[in-house]
């Protein structure tokens, strides 16, 4: 929150409430409760208490007052809460084994306010069991309780909420305090469930409460890493580290354990989304862990500028020294890990900076020796360890115990209709919808899975005996898909939604990535995803699975929701791929609706139409919506210069080039945009202020710009950044140069080059000369860089021999390669030993990896046994690798089967394969 100074330090009066239904789920709603009472009630520990699909006779939150007893509270987020409903929550509690013996219970509601019958019911309860207290708060009780608790009403309503509801004194002291309380909770307090550690499960079904929610942990090699970084954290050092496996391997659990060694003054805080984490991050002191369970809730969520905003933050809060040391623990699986950490044209530069050198890889299953050594434990071993270790297969002990197993037997065993639900959960989440999945959603998705005859021999009620079927707990954890408490708008029915286990989710994305769903999927997307933003990733997800009608009805849904974000990348795909027609339609849909892409899109084209006040304006809302738009500010800049008014784009192009990189690299692109217009002396102005600011490149873009069109020109520019102490120049002048016939003055550079450091260039010019057939002089170009510690310049000396045709040589070249790191190496080699007819070796090569065995089908095909090659890419399709139906088209359309190359690529599409509608395209129209 801002300073004191600039709050008001009185009560709005127009907020007399606050919206507690608006909170985007029931989860959100308890953990504000669980903040609350833990606050207010002076409870510690506190913790939510179970996890959905479990039984948690009657309570939701369990906390220890100072006088040693325990309280309960159960959280209802419902509009209504009637008298039936009261009843059942206090027959439950009263009846029910009451965990820790608590002897006070509250039923807290998000209802406006309490029935007169409920009330009395309450108080009737009461007055038959005096030993215990029975409250109950409705929406009304607790907002006048959080007018004195602005911290809280900040994070989970907003600062300006707070500002207009909370009391004036009680924002006086807050901000005198710094606007900022310690976020979280001391580490002892904290809960392991709470944070998403896998209860697991019951071996005896009748265990009582005194049995340990979790089981006895079993150290592994990985643990010392990760307890290396905990002990930097204890000696005064910032650490991140980033526990990458899939679902149910142990990493959150690992996690948990090393943290228990910190000391007493530890904090832990676990925001609960990514507005969560924005919101308080600042707020965040010395001697405290930002706990990040599946990091990629925070720097994966659909908008990859607000991605790298959360990605800068945190590698700010690593850097600072007023808040060191803090301790960053997230958990990852590949398949996420794999998007955040692959760079595509700079847009995750923030991301991938943060995340380098910060995983920790998490063996999937126990080792021979490991699993020995769990059986011969000395201590009193846990019975659900022993049960993993001698039940479960290969090792596979951390799935087994988090149910994993139970739940997809659950899931095989199904009906035809129990199935058809959990596809539709399965391929909504693999798709990107939010883990919640309303239920009216799957009502309608999973009609489209059934054939005509199922549907007409289902019950009437065949969905609720699916959900009650799939939602029953599997060996003391959750269903494969478990019912999440949820707002109803009226209150009478309370439907909710439902969340899929991670690890039958993880099945689903392993083995249903082939399989597009039916129209009928789609438009019960449209109609009743949970948010607008699912249906923005719903429409891309059809987008890129040849669903171009189905996007577009997704993302008009979501544009009725106010998010333009699918409209506006609709708009893009057209642009790219249907160039007979013209998206401005969608473009204005998705600007007018705030999306920032879309304006800055509709700005540039009116500035290159010469509509100046029509681009100003879509500058200035881009601008207005997101002031780190730097390509608008830019624009701005430009849209100045352009009228006349330098001193104003002045003001503008260093606003953009204070900033950092980005900004930056948005002057040069406008440099780049004026050196296509002819304004040649103001590019090269913009392009050194844009070197000067951090942008290392800028001078090469520039001259790539004029490239082929007006190479002498590039030159000159090369020369020019040289004078400025551009280190990647005179490599880039070397090669200009040498395309250029100028050998003297390329070999001049290339000298100038390497005592700078830039060994590549070698490399560079060695590859120019042996294309121009100069063979020798090319050979000792790159001797020359392997002997200057350039060891992947090998694989051109072997392509330079194998082109020579001497292939021994280029072999043993790849050999070594190989030896010396070079994993591509491998594919070549793999192709080389299938050509010469040495299959077996070519086979043990190529069985260490999915790309090697493509290699070994590829290079079958090239000797002409296209069975033999497309049994080999069938078997690694059926093992999860949709990408490889690419080859598969190639290798038909080799024989002359267009027929069968059209198939393949249309399976491809349908499995989101990227470029496959592209290659598709291209297939049908060389066949016209």
């Amino acid at each position: 929150m801002a300073e004191a100074s600039e709050q008001p330090l009185v009560v709005d009066g127009k907020l007399e409430s606050l919206p507690f239904h608006e909170l985007v789920s029931w989860s959100r709603f308890e953990k504000l409760v669980c903040e609350f009472v833990q606050v207010t009630e002076r409870l510690s520990p506190c913790h939510r208490y179970g996890s959905p699909g479990q039984a948690q006779a009657g309570i939701d939150i369990a906390g220890l007052s100072e006088d040693g007893r325990w309280h309960a509270f159960q959280v209802k987020h419902v509009a209504q809460f009637a008298r039936a409903d009261a009843k059942k929550a206090l027959d439950l509690f009263l009846c029910g084994p009451r965990p820790y013996a608590a002897t006070r219970l509250v039923i807290v509601t998000s209802c406006k306010t309490t029935r007169v019958q409920v009330r009395d019911l309450v108080h009737h309860y009461q007055t038959r069991n005096p030993h215990l207290v029975l409250e109950l708060w409705d929406a009304e009780h607790l907002a006048s309780r959080l007018r004195l608790q602005p911290r809280i009403v900040a994070r989970y309503f907003g600062d300006h909420a707070a500002q207009r509801f909370c009391d004036a004194d009680a924002l006086e002291a807050f901000y005198k305090a710094g606007g900022s309380d310690e976020v979280g909770c001391l580490v002892h307090d904290a809960d392991p469930i709470s944070l998403e550690v896998h209860e697991a499960i019951s071996v005896d079904e009748g265990a009582g409460p005194d049995e340990p929610v979790l089981p006895t942990y079993f150290r592994r090699p990985f643990d010392e890493e990760l307890d290396a970084v905990v002990d930097k954290a204890l000696a005064g050092v910032s650490g991140l580290k980033v526990l990458l496996a899939d679902s149910s391997t142990g990493k959150t659990r690992a996690a948990w354990e090393a943290i228990q060694c910190l000391g007493k003054d530890w904090r832990l805080w676990h925001p609960a989304d990514q507005e969560d984490l924005l919101a308080s991050l600042g707020s965040v002191k010395p001697r405290t862990v930002v706990w990040l369970n599946e990091i990629d809730r925070y720097l994966l969520c659909g908008d990859s500028q607000r991605d790298e905003h959360v990605a800068a933050r945190l590698t700010e809060l690593l850097r600072d020294p007023r808040r060191t040391p803090v301790l960053v623990l997230g958990t990852a699986w590949h398949v996420h890990w794999t998007t955040m950490t692959t760079l595509s044209g700079g847009e995750r530069a923030k991301t991938l900076a943060l995340l380098t050198k910060c995983a920790l890889p998490v063996p999937e299953r126990f080792s021979d020796d490991e699993m020995a050594a769990l059986l011969d434990m000395d201590r009193p071993a846990d019975p659900r360890m022993l049960k993993a270790a001698r039940e479960a297969e290969d090792g596979h002990i951390i799935q087994f115990l988090a149910g994993g197993p139970a739940q997809l037997e659950r899931y095989a065993n199904g009906s035809p209709t129990a199935q058809a639900v959990l596809h539709a959960a399965m391929d909504a989440r693999r798709l990107g919808h939010g883990m919640d999945l309303p239920h009216s959603f799957l009502n309608d998705a999973a009609t489209s899975y059934l054939t005509a005859l199922q549907r007409d021999l289902a019950e009437t009620d065949w969905f609720s005996r699916a959900l009650q079927y799939l939602s029953a707990p599997c060996r003391g954890v959750r269903g494969p898909l478990a019912s999440v408490p949820g707002f109803s708008a009226t209150g009478t029915v309370n439907l909710g939604s439902y969340r899929l286990a991670d690890y039958v989710e993880l099945h689903g994305r392993r083995h249903r990535k082939p399989i597009c769903p039916e129209e009928g999927f789609w438009d019960a997307a449209a109609e009743h995803a949970a948010s607008a933003r699912d249906r923005v990733s719903l429409s891309r997800a059809a987008l890129e699975r040849g669903r171009v009608a189905q996007a577009e009805t997704l993302a008009l849904a979501a544009a009725q929701y106010g998010d333009g974000a699918a409209l506006s990348h609709l708009a893009g795909w057209i642009r790219e791929n249907r160039k007979d027609e013209d998206p401005h339609v969608y473009y204005e849909l998705a600007a007018e609706l705030g999306d920032v892409d879309a304006q800055v899109t509709l700005a540039f084209r009116a500035e290159n139409d010469g509509q100046l006040e029509k681009a100003e304006r879509w500058y200035r809302k881009a601008i207005d919506r997101d002031s780190r738009r730097w390509d608008a500010i830019v624009g701005l800049a430009s849209i100045s210069s352009q009228r006349g008014d330098a001193t104003h784009a002045i003001e503008l192009y260093n606003k953009a080039l204070s900033s950092g990189f980005f900004g930056a690299r948005a002057v040069e692109y406008q440099a780049r945009w004026l050196a296509r217009r002819g304004q040649h002396a103001l590019a090269l102005l913009l392009t050194k202020l844009s070197f000067n600011s951090g942008n290392t490149e800028a001078y090469t873009g520039l001259a790539w710009t004029y490239m082929h069109e007006d190479t002498p020109r590039a030159i000159e520019v090369f020369k020019r950044a040289m004078a400025e102490g551009d280190v990647n120049a005179p490599r880039e002048l070397s090669w200009t140069l040498e395309q250029e016939g100028e050998r003297d003055e390329a070999d001049r550079f290339c000298e100038i080059a390497v005592h700078l450091g830039e060994t590549n260039t070698l490399r560079g010019l060695g590859i120019i000369r042996r294309r121009k057939g100069d063979l020798h002089a090319a050979a000792a170009l790159f001797w020359r860089a392997y002997n200057l510690g350039l060891t992947y310049v090998l694989l051109e000396l072997a392509r330079l021999r194998k082109e020579e045709g001497r292939l021994k040589q280029a072999e043993r070249l790849y050999w070594r390669a190989l030896d010396e790191g070079q994993s591509s190496a491998a594919c070549e080699l793999v192709r080389i030993l299938e050509t010469k007819g040495r299959t077996l070796q070519a086979e043990r090569l190529a069985g260490r990896s999915k790309d090697l065995l493509a290699a070994l089908a590829k290079a079958r095909a090239a000797r002409g046994k296209y069975e033999a090659a497309e049994q080999l890419l069938l078997t690694l399709i059926a093992q999860g690798n949709p990408d490889l139906l690419v080859d598969l088209s190639n290798i038909r359309n080799q024989q002359g089967d267009q027929i069968g190359a059209e198939k393949m690529l249309r399976q491809a599409q349908e499995a989101g394969v990227p470029y496959a509608t592209q290659w598709l395209a291209k297939l049908l129209d060389d066949r016209e």
